[in-house]
């Protein structure tokens, strides 16, 4: 076999006991406040806030317009912390979509959400839609019959 035809191995990262997908789900179920929002509701999030918080034991993350606390979970993530440490303090919504589109984030991290990206963080560009093009200057032929016309049984016959 020619080394190009072999399919991309993934590199495979030994979780420490304690910390496998199992386990996250149960700390979410029994824990209170793993977002560590101490009862402050979501509020608004700057990028440049965001951008302070890029450790591995302050890590936030905004996905979706989402902001997230990542922290607690990064010790749990199957590709292990190595792989993440470069989406801490940043927007991963692109990262996450290429290597995740099927992960259903809320269930896997939305106890961890802290509030949302401000809106002059989004892209406008990703939300708006192309301008119409224009009509074709062409008059279109009028396609009602003339009132004068008699329809006959091609009406509705409430209408009659």
């Amino acid at each position: 076999m020619n080394d190009t035809t072999l399919p991309i191995q993934r590199k495979k990262v030994a979780l420490k006991k304690g910390f496998a997908i199992y386990d996250w789900k149960r700390l979410l179920n029994s824990a209170s406040d793993l977002a560590q929002r101490r009862g402050q509701p979501f509020r608004p999030i700057s990028l440049k806030e965001i951008t302070q918080h890029n450790k591995v034991h302050d890590g936030w993350i905004a996905l979706h317009s989402k902001v997230y606390n990542i922290g607690p979970y990064l010790h749990y993530h199957p590709g292990g912390i190595d792989i993440m440490k470069d989406c801490l303090g940043t927007d991963c919504s692109e990262l996450f979509d290429k290597y995740h589109r099927w992960v259903n984030i809320e269930t896997l991290v939305g106890k961890l959400q802290i509030g949302w990206l401000e809106e002059d963080a989004i892209s406008q560009d990703s939300f708006a839609m192309p301008p119409p093009r224009p009509r074709p200057g062409t008059k279109v032929e009028n396609l009602l019959p003339n009132e004068t016309e008699d329809l006959g049984d091609d009406l509705n016959p409430w209408e009659k």
